[in-house]
């Protein structure tokens, strides 16, 4: 989760626009080259994400409901 506002979505942002700047989109022959860009960014942004999202602990929660 990134919390609206927080260092970790100006972070987030910032990794995700210079993912998008690093794209190479000067030549797309085809559709098969496309969809490689369209990975790589697919990719990146995964990578950012889980870079920066924090992991909520609901152990307390699981256990509430599991009584």
């Amino acid at each position: 989760m990134i919390v609206k506002n927080s260092k970790e979505k100006e972070k987030f942002v910032t990794e995700l626009i210079e993912a998008i700047k690093e794209l190479n989109t000067e030549n797309i022959p085809n559709a098969e080259v496309f969809k490689q860009i369209v990975q790589s960014f697919t990719d990146a942004t995964d990578r950012i994400w889980f870079k920066n999202s924090k992991i909520i602990n609901i152990t307390k929660y699981q256990e509430m409901v599991g009584q």
